[in-house]
């Protein structure tokens, strides 16, 4: 509302210089800037048009709410999952994934693309597979959506992704500080946009700072705890526990030796474990993402894994 103010108070003075009784030379001026104005305002509706009602994008506040209007749709608990019924599980075995964004399928319009999704086609009637994966989420939030899932599971896929350290981090008042748009400016789809580009322009920035949280002995005590306490539930309730470690898609290389950091306490504790860097560093980063902007993997990528899970731990039975 300031912004709207602020524009048509520009309006307002353009127009009395343009009409009032004004030196010629001074008219002449401000009936120009008025055109130019006005003509400036109708682009820039027309602009922040396209960017508010027809553009869609996973990467970005507002471009991603349009994506998530189209494609997002969750159930009555909160995942995006179809309905679950008793009978859906009645004298199957249980399959639970479990997971942030990336066994959400973040950036893939049909969830049936998804992984998980993908590993229940292929093992058919006899299993019950659900996913309880939340964007944004860790490990301690991920254990306790585990811990509220709506029957206690056989088997338990952890989706890991190389940032769910950060509930550690914050843990201590550490985060990395982004820059933001100016306030006036923030309900605006346009200047989103060009913020979302701004931001990743700056990945290689936050890989550095979330690598950095792995190599600080304290954050990674403190998020190893967390992993040892998602195992511990897991055999508490006798699941098993299956780990599929996703590494930096853009980097799979370079973040080799953080996914085998985070490997080591699952295979430490007898736990399966799927590291894919291999795979993306084969496939190449590019044909792995959803877009040069967003760095969740595509859809062809979420049936790789769904396929090698299958393959490596479901296939003899």
């Amino acid at each position: 509302m300031p912004l709207i103010l602020v524009l048509l108070g520009i309006g307002a003075l353009l127009i009395a210089g343009a009409t009032r009784k004004r030196p010629q030379w001074l008219r002449s001026l401000t009936s120009g800037l008025l055109i130019s104005y006005v003509t400036l305002l109708i682009m820039g509706a027309a602009i922040e048009g396209y960017f508010r009602f027809i553009h869609y994008d996973t990467f970005g506040g507002k471009a991603s709410e349009n994506w998530r209007a189209r494609y997002w749709h969750t159930n009555s608990a909160g995942y995006r999952d179809r309905e679950w019924l008793p009978e859906d599980w009645a004298g199957k075995t249980t399959v639970a994934v479990v997971g942030d964004s990336f066994a959400a399928g973040w950036g893939v319009d049909d969830p049936a693309d998804r992984f998980s999704d993908v590993l229940g086609g292929l093992l058919g009637d006899d299993y019950f597979v659900f996913n309880l994966a939340v964007p944004g989420t860790s490990t301690p939030q991920q254990l306790e959506h585990l811990q509220a899932a709506p029957t206690t599971p056989n088997i338990v896929i952890l989706q890991y992704f190389l940032n769910d350290i950060d509930y550690a981090v914050m843990s201590q008042g550490l985060q990395i500080l982004l820059p933001e748009p100016p306030t006036a400016l923030r309900d605006l789809y346009m200047v989103d946009f060009v913020y979302s580009l701004l931001v990743n322009g700056m990945d290689r920035d936050y890989w550095e700072w979330e690598y950095g949280n792995y190599d600080n002995f304290v954050l990674w005590d403190i998020h190893r705890a967390q992993l040892e306490a998602f195992i511990d539930y897991t055999e508490r309730i006798d699941a098993r526990l299956i780990v599929v470690i996703f590494p930096n898609l853009r980097d799979p290389v370079g973040s080799i030796a953080y996914v085998d950091r985070v490997a080591f306490v699952f295979q430490d504790r007898g736990i399966e474990t799927l590291k894919l860097f291999d795979a993306v560093a084969e496939w190449t980063p590019e044909a792995v993402v959803v877009s040069p902007r967003d760095a969740h993997p595509n859809a062809a990528f979420h049936r790789y894994v769904g396929e090698r899970l299958h393959a490596l731990f479901f296939y003899a039975e």
